[in-house]
């Protein structure tokens, strides 16, 4: 039996702490089951070549995180992360393997944001926490928000930015804020079904523009203006969803081309930008005057962490602050306080690399078992699409893969136009709980695949 052995090959800190991350790593990715013995602490001591008391520290501190747990006598074991709180926020332990949500993996999330809530206690600022602030959100969360943008290159202050309570109310309070009832809207031709729902539940009309590998075409959004007379674009220029494009320089550059002939406001939509480690500039940062950009801690951090931050041209910036007030009257203080913190300490730049790492391996799991296939991905995104040879239609498929216990997504709720949708599955590769469900899962799928779909029954 292989004795495990965290590996801490160029972590910094403490090494205590490094040995604990890299335990809650092992354990969200499935290297470290529950009920795992871990070794004992002079075994380990010596083979990692640090101190008998360097271990002790690091256990003590992976069960303060809920992470291990033991008796004297009978040794540290890996806890079951179910039965680490109440069974009301245990998650649900059904058959059916879920793929069809873009939620991102959570590995040492949990344990990142016990520490903060603890600090935050004893800081005594809990009454502030839980009180009204203001609706664009204290000065302190903007500030952090600025420097969160500063890393793809906006370079902003905290007077520049917004909170709004997930990056869905930014998108829907910029629809309500800049267009009006029957007003043309741009939208990719496949995009994010959310926004489609709220074109149509604001009572918009929603314009399909064509796009490519690399996203919208700029000769289709020039016809569109000139056909339509919108005025207003919404786009996801890095890790499209659900196509994962990436633009090139040279086509955000067009496509601002295109929106300064026409007079396009344009919204960006990057809440999966931050998640590519060489990425263009934002379309921000290439027409500034007129594009409302927003981001936000659900994609890149954890999705329970409902926090945007959202720039504009000031005086777009202070329209949208309105709407921030009249839709929430305030933004949230105490999520708002933990995506700060963690920017901040820098926490966030660790866990948005611990995304990194673990979506890049699990994307390497899908170019293993669907190799030979039609599938398009790209190594930061937390999904694939998967191309459906005939006779196979979308539908049967996503019903087939559900008899086999795995939920996926047809296109159709991407489409903007319902003829629009391909024989193709978005199959996420993130909502496993660790990567040897994604293997198994990605098996079945292929397996189904292969046999093809059922015959239908002779009529006699």
């Amino acid at each position: 039996m292989t004795i495990y052995q965290p590996d801490i090959t160029g972590r910094s800190g403490a090494k205590y702490r490094a040995i604990a991350q890299v335990i809650g790593e092992d354990i969200a990715s499935g290297h470290l089951a529950p009920g795992t013995r871990l070794p004992p602490h002079r075994d380990l001591a010596w083979r990692l070549g640090v101190t008998v008391g360097t271990i002790s520290r690091a256990y003590r501190e992976a069960a303060r995180l809920h992470l291990v747990g033991g008796e004297v006598g009978r040794g540290t074991y890996v806890q079951d992360p179910a039965d680490t709180g109440p069974a009301s926020l245990a998650p649900s332990r059904n058959h059916l393997i879920e793929m069809t949500q873009n939620s991102p993996p959570l590995g040492p999330h949990g344990a990142a944001l016990a520490d903060s809530l603890r600090t935050m206690a004893e800081q005594g600022h809990g009454n502030a926490l839980l009180g009204y602030n203001t609706e664009i959100g204290p000065e302190a969360h903007r500030r952090a928000g600025a420097k969160w943008l500063a890393r793809v290159g906006l370079e902003v202050t905290a007077d520049d930015v917004i909170l709004m309570g997930g990056a869905q109310a930014a998108l829907l309070s910029t629809l309500l804020s800049f267009s009006r009832a029957d007003d043309p809207v741009l939208l990719e031709r496949l995009t994010y079904s959310q926004l489609i729902d709220g074109v149509h539940f604001t009572q918009r009309r929603p314009v399909a523009v064509a796009i490519d590998d690399e996203g919208i075409v700029p000769a289709a959004l020039d016809a569109a203006c000139t056909v339509s007379g919108a005025k207003l674009l919404f786009l996801v220029p890095t890790l499209q969803n659900p196509t994962n494009a990436v633009m090139s320089l040279e086509r955000r550059k067009a496509i601002v081309e295109v929106a300064r002939q026409h007079d396009l406001l344009l919204v960006e939509d990057d809440v999966y930008g931050y998640l590519v480690q060489d990425r263009p500039p934002p379309i921000a940062s290439l027409a500034p005057e007129r594009t409302i950009y927003i981001t936000s801690a659900s994609k890149c951090l954890a999705p329970g962490l409902r926090v945007a931050w959202v720039t504009a041209p000031r005086t777009r910036l202070l329209r949208l602050a309105e709407a921030a007030r009249v839709i929430t009257v305030t933004q949230p203080g105490l999520t708002g306080a933990v995506a700060s913190q963690w920017i901040e300490d820098g926490r966030a730049e660790d866990l948005l690399q611990w995304q990194r790492r673990e979506t890049a391996a699990r994307y390497e799991i899908a170019a293993q078992q669907l190799a030979g296939l039609d599938w398009h991905g790209h190594e930061a995104a937390y999904h694939v699409l998967l191309n459906l040879p005939a006779p196979w239609r979308a539908d049967d498929f996503a019903a087939a893969a559900r008899q086999d216990g795995i939920a996926i997504s047809t296109l159709a709720p991407f489409a903007v136009e319902a003829d629009d949708a391909e024989q193709a599955v978005r199959v996420t590769l993130s909502q496993p709980p660790d990567r040897a469900t994604l293997t198994a899962a990605l098996s079945s799928l292929r397996n189904i695949l292969e046999r093809g779909p059922n015959r239908p029954r002779a009529i006699i």
